[in-house]
């Protein structure tokens, strides 16, 4: 299919095929008839992503912050390398589109295939042929009203969101500063509602057109008289409202509405704006000032948009998903007329050019710019990328790839790519665009949204999966049934379950399985273990890792997708212990802090071990630490010598008073490239995996009685020996 895509690092945006989305439980596939391009949001976008390195930087200091903090604790060379990735990944554009429903996920009984709908989303309402769209991102469009005006839902839906928190009232007077495609929606939303409305801009013709709009009076920001205008409009009490939904460099649109406000009026801002606010207005008229995120309640709530989890209509009474509804219903009365403010229609394949006039290059005057779809073209989820002959001749491993996110374009791909034994067949994703990106980059064959693809290629001997962990047991599952080895990014499993029948299906199929243990091998975590390696003594060894602050709302705190950073992220660290004692867990008895409102409490957790040689382990998990500060320290105290790793960069081995000191260097290596290599050479050769998979399971379940453990306040056992030949039944724990 079709779609518009830039890429942030060059600035190029680009109209390419790409494989079809997948249709998931709770949302539809919607084939696009109409798409909106937002000239303010996305126009903006396109011109930072033009800009040179240095003009990026400048607009996201933040951005900057976190780059200089991977340079502390993980190295320059490996800061750059992610920062240049990830300014190299194409960005899919648009947020709102309409179109008729093709597929309907399983878990929605309120939409059927032919249904009209407008669809709204960033990540989702792309700019494209067909869109997976969740069930609370989309509305159902009366016949009476078009695709075409009913593109414009999720721009309207910022706009009546807007006029909600403004709380205007039949009668009042709204002061709307900002004339563009949203200030316009405004307009037109007030006078439905009653309202008097004194529009204000910089463009004489965007004045124009608001009076044509129905607002009573509009004027330019630069008329001297301007605020002897509002004042006379209003009878000389000033505006109930200001609703500001320009864009500006500065606080002016603030002063602006401080000074036009009557006392205790309401100033709402919807526009980037700097929004520090003059004492001697605010202050002495007791004025509100507030912004307005969005499209409504449910705006970046993963809950509400992606699991569609809807909020009680008593207690919220307009969603995001609900203030798009009422558009619509504006749509269908002729309260709202989009068609008055389409300034130009373009083919989706002429979106480049459409993009220009919205950057501003040609000179042309734009508000709303359409984009036009072929609603009857053929689409494809498969997309041959590359020709078979271009492999080296040694290639005679088929790889196929599952998962195109940030962890398989930054580590895992591009090691692949570099590997001569390695024929990279397929790579899928649920998306469709950054594997195809992936798939030009490194020269895959083909690249998909249909993971049947790669399970039936007979030219495939083996799978990475590198998807969300909730997917990672069921995916190995099918890889191994379809005689594939298979490469699993960590966690091996959600729970023991899980883990339990991917073990009763590797024993019975007899499938290479690794997992994405990387530590194991790291050049220094690997000379720390071999300082260790002929001890007469029990080891003690402290895992530290300083892991950062998380939100309640991230995905990894999801049970059904991520699991909690146990699950997720602790399991690095606990099989990296077992790896250094080379001994199985006997007992495990862990804590986290109690009480807390901010944080997971899960998410600052120490483990104690105790392994059936003597040896003894602590995990300490912890997100309270400043993210600044080394993040992985190990020390290791055994046959009166100390080894210590600090950050997989330096390493310091101590024995017999002698200190002897290793650095990684400018590149961090946690193992990454290792790993891989060993996996690939393993099949191209027909040998065993350096690591056994018990020794993976092993890692798994100790990491689930982590989590047992807390949940029962006290030590529990590991019951290895009943676990890994089936006589124990395994109980389903999600922690």
């Amino acid at each position: 299919m079709k779609q518009v895509i830039q890429n942030f690092k060059t600035g190029t945006l680009s109209v390419q095929e790409v494989p079809t989305p997948v249709l998931r439980p709770r949302g539809v596939l919607v084939r696009t008839h109409y798409s909106l391009i937002s000239v303010g949001t996305e126009g903006g976008t396109v011109r930072l992503a033009k800009a040179s390195l240095l003009g990026k930087a400048r607009s996201r200091p933040d951005l900057v912050r976190k780059v200089l903090q991977v340079v502390k604790t993980e190295g320059l060379l490996t800061a750059f390398r992610a920062s240049m990735r990830q300014l190299n990944t194409p960005v899919p554009l648009g947020y709102s589109c309409a179109g008729e429903v093709i597929a309907v996920g399983e878990t929605v009984d309120d939409l059927k295939v032919g249904d009209r709908v407008a669809c709204g989303g960033g990540g989702y309402a792309n700019h494209a042929e067909v869109n997976y769209i969740p069930r609370n991102l989309c509305v159902q469009v009366p016949k009476v009203v078009s695709l075409r005006d009913a593109a414009f839902t999720t721009v309207g839906g910022i706009a009546m969101q807007s006029i909600r928190v403004a709380r205007v009232t039949l009668g009042e007077s709204v002061l709307v500063i900002g004339l563009g495609l949203v200030g316009l929606l405004v307009v037109q939303i007030l006078k439905a509602a009653g309202c008097s409305v004194f529009g204000v801009d910089l463009d004489p013709w965007k004045v124009q057109l608001a009076q044509e709009l129905g607002a009573e009076h509009a004027a330019l920001r630069g008329e001297e008289n301007l605020l002897d205008q509002v004042y006379a409009f209003t009878d000389g009490a000033g505006v109930d409202a200001s609703i500001i939904t320009a864009a500006a460099p500065d606080n002016d649109p603030v002063v602006l509405s401080g000074q036009a406000a009557r006392y205790r009026g309401r100033v709402v801002v919807v526009g980037r704006i700097d929004m520090s606010a003059p004492r001697e207005h605010y202050l002495y008229k007791e004025l509100e000032l507030c912004s307005s995120l969005a499209y409504g309640p449910g705006t970046g709530d993963r809950t509400y948009e992606e699991h569609g989890i809807d909020y009680p209509i008593g207690y919220v009474r307009w969603t995001e998903n609900r203030n798009m509804q009422s558009f619509v219903r504006l749509l269908e009365t002729g309260g709202v007329c989009p068609e008055k403010i389409i300034t130009h229609e373009f083919a989706v394949k002429e979106a480049p050019q459409a993009y220009e006039i919205v950057a501003g290059k040609r000179g042309e005057k734009c508000i709303g710019v359409l984009l036009r779809y072929d609603a009857h073209r053929e689409v494809e989820r498969r997309i041959e990328v590359t020709p078979a002959v271009v492999h080296h001749a040694k290639a005679r491993v088929g790889i196929g790839v599952i998962g195109a996110g940030s962890f398989a374009t930054n580590f895992l791909v591009p090691i692949l790519a570099k590997l001569p034994t390695a024929r990279l067949k397929g790579i899928a994703s649920a998306s469709g665009v950054n594997a195809r990106d992936l798939a030009l980059k490194y020269r895959f064959e083909y690249c998909t949204s249909d993971l049947e693809e790669l399970f039936q290629d007979d030219d495939i001997h083996c799978v990475f999966v590198l998807t969300r962990h909730n997917t990672h047991a069921p995916l190995a599952i099918q890889a191994l049934e379809a005689d594939k080895d298979v490469f699993i990014e960590k966690p091996l499993a959600m729970n023991e379950g899980e883990l339990a029948q991917l073990v009763q299906v590797q024993r019975r199929t007899g499938g290479r399985v690794m997992v994405g243990f990387n530590r194991r091998f790291a050049p220094l975590g690997r000379r720390l273990r071999d300082f260790f390696g002929r001890r007469s003594q029990p080891m003690s060894v402290t895992y530290r890792m300083n892991a950062g602050f998380v939100p309640r709302d991230h995905w990894l705190h999801d049970p059904v997708q991520g699991g909690g950073r146990i699950v997720g992220e602790a399991c690095h660290f606990v099989d990296f212990l077992l790896y250094l004692t080379g001994a199985c867990p006997q007992t495990v008895y862990a804590h986290c802090i109690a009480g807390g409102d901010d944080v997971v409490n899960q998410d600052n957790t120490i483990a104690n071990f105790a392994f059936d040689d003597g040896c003894i382990g602590s995990v300490a998990y912890l997100a309270g630490g400043d993210k600044s500060y080394s993040r992985e320290r190990i020390e290791v105290y055994c046959d009166q010598s100390i080894g210590i790793l600090e950050d997989f960069r330096r390493l310091e081995l101590v024995r017999d008073g002698r200190v002897r000191k290793h650095n990684a260097g400018i590149s961090q290596d946690k193992g990454h490239q290792g790993e891989v290599k060993a996996f690939v050479t393993a099949i191209a050769e027909g040998s065993e995996l350096p690591f056994s998979f018990d020794e993976y399971v092993r890692s798994m379940l100790a990491t689930f009685k982590v989590l047992e453990s807390i949940s029962v306040g006290r030590p529990v056992t590991l019951g290895w020996n009943e676990f890994a030949d089936g006589s124990r039944e395994s109980e389903t724990y999600a922690g």
